[in-house]
């Protein structure tokens, strides 16, 4: 979905798709109170390195997609994240990629190499996923689903402006 990542412009289309996701979606979190086993989360938002990657390449954002009305709820919160920290996942070979094109952590990947550094939130957060007690799983699964498809569009629309 993030392109073949393999030039320049495959990369200025990945920042794109990736500002138009991630930046609204964080934006929706930070306006919320975060339960106290998730606040490490809560201090974690990339959308700013992403402000500063776009600007190093002057690229402008493309439109934020706009995010359904997801709940505050635990569960809202820890689909949203499920997407979120799955999307960082492969950040240290993303970030990677990047330097073979010249970018770097103060310049173009400034959120790659934040995400790399913090190679365990996944692992952390699928620990937390797991060991939650009564948690409505389908509540998290459908607030999963949703930021799902704001990523989808994002990545899609990118896609076609670079067309």
């Amino acid at each position: 979905m993030i392109g073949a990542f393999d030039s320049l412009t495959s990369y200025k289309t990945y920042l794109r798709g990736m500002s138009a996701f991630r930046i609204p979606v964080e934006a929706m979190l930070a306006g919320r109170t975060w339960p106290a086993d998730l606040a490490i989360w809560s201090e974690q938002a990339f959308g700013a390195l992403i402000r500063a990657d776009l600007a190093d390449l002057d690229i402008p954002a493309d439109e934020a997609v706009p995010v359904p009305a997801i709940g505050g709820a635990r569960e809202d919160m820890l689909g949203m994240l499920y997407v979120l920290e799955g999307s960082a996942l492969g950040a240290r070979l993303l970030y990677r990629r990047a330097q073979l094109l010249g970018l770097r952590a103060d310049f173009g990947a400034r959120h790659l190499a934040a995400q790399a550094e913090k190679s365990d939130r996944w692992s952390r957060f699928l620990h937390l996923l797991e060991s939650a007690d009564a948690i409505e799983i389908d509540r998290v699964a459908s607030a999963s689903r949703a930021t799902f498809t704001v990523a989808e569009t994002a990545f899609r629309r990118a896609s076609h402006a670079a067309e």
